[in-house]
């Protein structure tokens, strides 16, 4: 049972935190080495010239564990712009250790470095590996810090059940 396709759920979630723009560790061997936003766990975000065609494995885990980041490691993104003011990425997220099909935070993380590196304004049209094109918000800038970011897109009813007490 889902909801009609017109239906929109906006959240929102934590201000993101620990701008690293163009760190110097790497790993797996990409270049430029990427860039660092925690939007409520850490992300390093990298820009592909060729999206579909990285292996996400073999580079989101080598970004994962690279010594850089450990403890507790950090999920990996990878980005290519669509068109001005939309991107595409790829999330190899820690925990789940592969890639997901769409990650919030990394959302979150991936347009603002990308609104940083190319200005485009909120709302950031974000494409995910599920399918789903979604818009990310935010206020501020990196000088005074980023602030109210939400995440809006479909939604879709799942479950419906009782807990016996």
């Amino acid at each position: 049972m889902g909801l009609a396709p017109d239906i929109e759920v906006e959240d929102d979630l934590l201000d993101p935190v620990g701008l690293d723009l163009h760190p110097t560790a790497a790993g797996g061997g990409l270049s430029p080495a990427g860039h660092r936003l925690n939007a409520g766990v850490p992300h390093a975000v990298a820009f592909v010239d060729d999206l579909a065609g990285i292996d996400i494995l073999k580079l989101g885990a080598a970004i994962r564990y690279h010594d850089h980041f450990q403890p507790p490691g950090i999920n990996a993104n990878f980005v290519s712009e669509v068109s001005p003011g939309h991107i595409a990425i790829r999330t190899y997220e820690r925990g789940v250790e592969n890639e997901t099909l769409a990650c919030g935070t990394g959302m979150v993380a991936c347009a603002i470095i990308y609104h940083l590196l190319k200005g485009a304004a909120s709302p950031v049209k974000v494409d995910v590996r599920g399918g789903e094109t979604l818009r990310i918000g935010f206020q501020g800038d990196a000088e005074s810090g980023f602030r109210n970011a939400t995440l809006t897109g479909p939604a879709d009813f799942v479950f419906d059940g009782q807990i016996e007490l």
